[in-house]
């Protein structure tokens, strides 16, 4: 059975890219796109490692790893954040983020991102 990665990111072109390289990589993918809608995605779908954009409208990715913590089997699941700010390396890590991209995502280092949290199986 494939592994379940959960996309949240309002930017749809983003998603759309990222989501093209993790089924390329075989990878089940589900995405929302706001921060809301990611807390349910979440809840309803139970991925293995989410991708996070830090910028979103309504619910930044902050916001959300905070409500994620909450979650009983939230806090246990790898979360790799988005940003166009690399400066916030200090903070992500803080969070308990598991890493970090900048954009425009370089989809060679997304995979190595992801093997990295999930291994290579």
């Amino acid at each position: 059975m494939a592994r379940k990665i959960l996309i949240v990111d309002d930017d749809r072109l983003n998603t759309t890219l990222i989501r093209f390289t993790l089924k390329e990589m075989g990878y089940d993918v589900v995405s929302a796109d706001d921060g809301r809608s990611g807390i349910q995605a979440m809840s309803a779908e139970r991925p293995d490692l989410i991708v996070l954009d830090i910028q979103m409208p309504g619910m930044s990715g902050f916001e959300f790893m905070n409500e994620l913590k909450t979650m009983p089997q939230g806090a246990a699941i790898p979360v790799i954040m988005l940003t166009a700010n690399e400066t916030l390396q200090d903070v992500f890590f803080s969070e308990g983020v598991k890493g970090y991209l900048v954009k425009p995502v370089d989809p060679k280092v997304l995979e190595a991102k992801i093997r990295g949290c999930l291994g290579s199986g």
